[in-house]
């Protein structure tokens, strides 16, 4: 029954890369970009989390924030994707080849845009 389940959860979960940890200005708080293939071209999935104070035991958990299925507007070799937070490390911005995307305001916990 195990093995079972854990063919089941392979197939049923793709392949994630980590492609960027992104810590903010003032240290509060880290971001990840991870690539998930489902296709030829990856998804993009953002995730974040607090930064555990220092000397701490605890783990602290990733909370998906955004996710794109697959981003067809350029080619799949001219991506340039880029994450980046704003000086007050208030606000979390994401791009591709320079456009934006997506961004988040951690003040009013909601998605922004430029």
């Amino acid at each position: 029954m195990g093995f079972v389940l854990f063919v089941a959860f392979r197939i049923f979960t793709p392949p994630v890369k980590t492609v960027l940890v992104l810590a903010s200005p003032d240290g509060i708080r880290e971001a990840r970009l991870q690539h998930v293939f489902y296709y030829s071209n990856p998804g993009f999935k953002i995730s974040v989390r607090e930064t555990p104070p220092e000397n701490t035991p605890l783990f602290t958990p990733w909370h998906t924030l955004f996710y794109l299925p697959e981003y067809t507007n350029a080619p799949a070799g001219k991506r340039d994707e880029r994450m980046r937070w704003s000086a007050g490390s208030n606000r979390l911005y994401f791009e591709i080849n320079g456009a934006p995307i997506w961004g988040y305001d951690f003040i009013t916990q909601s998605p922004k845009h430029r």
